[in-house]
């Protein structure tokens, strides 16, 4: 059977640029397919690369989009690339899109605060998990940054925090000493990818759960730490062509997607995820009104409620403008 295949590559602006442990993050780059089966069957994918999560950059990702061109092939698995996991993901996306209808999950989300002033206003809209990134500055900055956060959780709330793989072993450790007792859900990627057991080695003594990150960076590494004692953070988009292969349990967050991508990272959540532990998609508010997210931003995320055909319909806007 024939597939028809398209791509859109997109650039959107964060409404800020993004401090990360990695620098400034200004724009989201990536890249929209789409797949039709000659019977009329669609479905869409989207490249959303991390490169410092060690996928492919979006430049190579557009040049292979552009070897394959738009024409008709026989077999979409004959598109996928070698080391190209977030290509091979967004083929996988559109492959089980058309394939089957949306399903529906109900999921609760983690409010992302770029600081512990903008905790009251994601607590008014009902948010009772908040994450907060450490690391791109000083421990003295960021220990207070956190103080004041925790004095602001109410009853049954709690904090996240995400180190982006920033700290040296020292700061971990004074980290550890700090949180001992606190409110925390987790710390996530202290320490840098190679140092997953000496993450453990310095926590052994401690209560505060540690959350792999980065060193979730496609579906193999995914599989090898699935007995992780802590959590596993997993970036749908990034994991690569995904098969039936039974997956640990695991906490869903987003890249910074299209609603595209958003709503195909949703379903293999809705199909995938073990806990009713809250995801890490609170991200459309931090990228400019742009027409390209059109998932409603809240304490709860509903997959299946951003259906095939709205989709269709952006998809429609955004080629005939950027085309």
């Amino acid at each position: 059977m024939n597939y028809c295949f398209q791509y859109l590559p997109y650039r959107r602006n964060f409404c800020r640029p993004l401090a990360t442990a990695h620098g400034l993050w200004q724009h989201r780059e990536g890249i929209v397919l789409r797949l039709e089966r000659e019977d009329g069957a669609f479905g869409f994918g989207e490249i959303a690369p991390v490169p410092w999560f060690g996928t492919e950059s979006y430049e190579t990702a557009l040049r292979w989009c552009g070897e394959i061109g738009e024409r008709h092939i026989q077999d979409p698995g004959d598109m996928l690339g070698e080391k190209m996991p977030c290509f091979n993901w967004a083929i996988r996306s559109a492959v089980d899109a058309l394939q089957s209808e949306y399903v529906q999950g109900s999921f609760p989300v983690a409010a992302l605060v770029t600081d512990p002033n903008s905790i009251s206003e994601k607590q008014a809209q009902g948010f009772h998990t908040f994450k907060l990134k450490i690391g791109a500055a000083n421990l003295q900055t960021d220990l207070k940054s956190v103080v004041a956060a925790i004095a602001q959780l109410e009853e049954g709330q709690r904090l996240r925090l995400d180190a982006n793989a920033a700290l040296t072993e020292r700061d971990y450790k004074a980290w550890l000493e700090y949180l001992e007792g606190q409110p925390i859900d987790y710390l996530e990627q202290p320490l840098g990818i190679g140092l997953e057991n000496r993450m453990l080695e310095i926590a052994e003594p401690f209560s505060t759960t540690i959350a792999l990150d980065e060193s979730i960076a496609g579906l193999d590494s995914l599989l090898h730490w699935q007995d992780w004692p802590g959590t596993l953070v997993v970036k749908p988009s990034l994991l690569g062509w995904v098969g039936d292969e039974a997956l640990p349990d695991l906490v869903g967050s987003s890249v910074f997607e299209t609603a595209f991508g958003f709503e195909a990272a949703l379903q293999f959540l809705a199909r995938r995820q073990k806990t009713n532990t809250a995801i890490g998609f609170d991200t459309n508010a931090l990228l400019e009104a742009d027409g390209w997210s059109i998932h409603e931003s809240g304490p709860t995320l509903n997959a299946g409620t951003v259906t095939k055909a709205q989709l269709q319909s952006l998809w429609e806007d955004k080629y005939e403008t950027l085309s």
